[in-house]
């Protein structure tokens, strides 16, 4: 009997009354019956493998290039609805939280504020290598440490908050650091002239600089008096710096006047360039720099830097700062009492000279405390934006930027030496005045020789020397190796 004409209705179909014919039924129910699992077994088999062909030939099937996109962009829309719905009911596989996008431009103008700040501190290269190298280390470890707690927060619910306000500071620094390094490097750009007789190695070669201070208020281009007129002698090896202080009314020749006689204050009425040649002349000396400044200059540099402490010599009220009296010894002056102090000579017998040796006593005041580490770092940028309109100098800007970043890698300890030339009363004929006689200090050629020596020791690097009475001389050879050899022999003898 054929699967498909079987009928279970047949089963029914026989002799129930007869044993022998129901044996018989029995047994032909029971090989029909075998039959249909067989071919029930051999059709289910059949069926199987007829669905496999199937699949395969769906398998091998070319779908068309529409098709293929079609699926893909199903796909892609399962996977990005299915990521949906899981971010927002429960944490990534990572266990990390989602980055809000806030928190992902912030990053990105941190890192921008960031490198810029780092550049622009670079690029200004006042910081000595080492320490420019710490900064970007430091600042790259409180980088990795702020960021991901900012983004992601952590396991307080008051890190992210904090990491945020740390990031914004830090973002508050990195703006100002690069808005002082460009102000830096725009006022030096805008206050320095170009020099034809820089020294090649400013940080090594021995120089000269001319303090030329007019007595004016205002911006550095009020024309005046050559009020303070002083050379500076620099030695960066040696650590030495020379004040040669030339009083205002000493005797001179104008060199661009045909060496005519004046007194020096006079050649500020004409250019800077009349007071150097007329102090290069005097002095026998090649002036590399000049650095120009006026009354509010000194005020504006020392209030910027804090006041300076000044000793002097007498107690005095000064005449340009009533109700104040200065003491014997050290006092503390702000920009207007120092100007005061520096300005005065009615109050002392020797007149000018007096106000000479002031003078020098407020520059080296100013000197020190601009140049202490903590001033430079500080009042940087204040002392620049204070001067930026008050002071001309014929320095280049890498050559300013070089100085202080050698003074602060070495933080040298400047041995400091004033010397004045010194002269007699007289009256002349002067070229500014017409050929009418006026009063000069009369030159004295040993002084003037004297300060010729000393300049030129410290260029040389020679050790300068200060005696009982506070004379500067030029400590020479023989002097040297003997103190050395004394040295010695009180060290042996101490050994022993």
């Amino acid at each position: 009997m054929a699967y498909d004409d079987w009928n279970p209705d047949d089963f029914l179909d026989f002799d129930y009354g007869n044993k022998g014919s129901a044996k018989k039924n029995k047994d032909n129910y029971r090989d029909e019956y075998n039959e249909y699992l067989a071919s029930r077994k051999a059709d289910k088999a059949s069926d199987t493998a007829k669905v496999k062909k199937q699949r395969k030939a769906v398998r091998k099937s070319e779908h068309s290039q529409a098709d293929k996109e079609a699926l893909r962009k199903a796909q892609q829309e399962a996977d990005k609805r299915y990521r949906s719905n899981f971010d927002k009911n429960t944490k990534r596989a990572t266990g990390k939280k989602k980055t809000a996008p806030a928190s992902v431009w912030l990053t990105r103008l941190y890192l921008i504020t960031l490198v810029a700040f780092l550049l622009a501190m670079g690029y200004m290269d006042v910081l000595p290598i080492l320490w420019l190298i710490v900064l970007v280390v430091l600042l790259l470890l409180l980088s990795l440490y702020v960021l991901p707690r900012m983004r992601r927060g952590g396991k307080k619910r008051a890190t992210k908050p904090l990491a945020t306000l740390a990031c914004l500071l830090l973002m508050i620094i990195y703006v100002t650091g690069t808005a002082y390094a460009l102000g830096t490097l725009s006022f030096l750009s805008s206050t320095s002239v170009k020099n034809s007789d820089s020294v090649a190695r400013i940080t090594k070669d021995p120089f000269n600089v001319v303090i030329t201070g007019m007595d004016v208020d205002g911006t550095i281009d009020s024309e005046g008096r050559s009020d303070v007129n002083m050379v500076l002698t620099v030695n960066p090896k040696t650590a030495q710096l020379l004040m040669t202080s030339i009083p205002r009314d000493y005797q001179i020749n104008m060199v661009d006047k045909d060496n005519a006689i004046d007194k020096l204050t006079h050649t500020g009425f004409y250019s800077v360039e009349s007071t150097i040649m007329a102090e290069e002349d005097l002095l026998d000396i090649k002036a590399n720099y000049y650095v120009k400044v006026n009354f509010t200059t000194v005020e504006k540099f020392i209030d910027a830097i804090g006041g300076v402490d000044v000793y002097s010599d007498y107690e005095f009220e000064p005449t340009k700062y009533k109700g104040w009296t200065v003491q014997e010894g050290m006092n503390h002056m702000d920009g207007e009492q120092a100007l005061a102090f520096a300005r005065e000579r009615k109050a002392f017998d020797d007149g000018d000279r007096q106000r000479v040796k002031n003078q020098q006593a407020v520059f080296e005041a100013m000197f020190k405390k601009a140049t202490s580490s903590s001033t430079m770092l500080m009042n940087y940028s204040v002392i620049l934006s204070e001067l930026k309109d008050y002071v001309e100098m014929s320095f280049s800007s890498k050559e300013i930027r070089s100085l202080v970043k050698h003074q602060i890698s070495k933080n040298l300890k400047w041995n400091i030496y004033r010397n004045t030339i010194t002269g007699g009363d007289d009256l002349l004929p002067l070229y500014t005045t017409g050929g009418e006689y006026a009063y000069v200090m009369s030159r004295d050629e040993e002084s003037i020789a004297h300060a010729k020596e000393l300049i030129q020791a410290v260029l040389r690097g020679d050790p300068l020397t200060k005696d009982e009475d506070g004379n500067i001389n030029v400590l020479n050879a023989e002097e040297t190796t003997e103190e050395g050899e004394g040295a010695e022999a009180e060290t042996e003898g101490e050994g022993e």
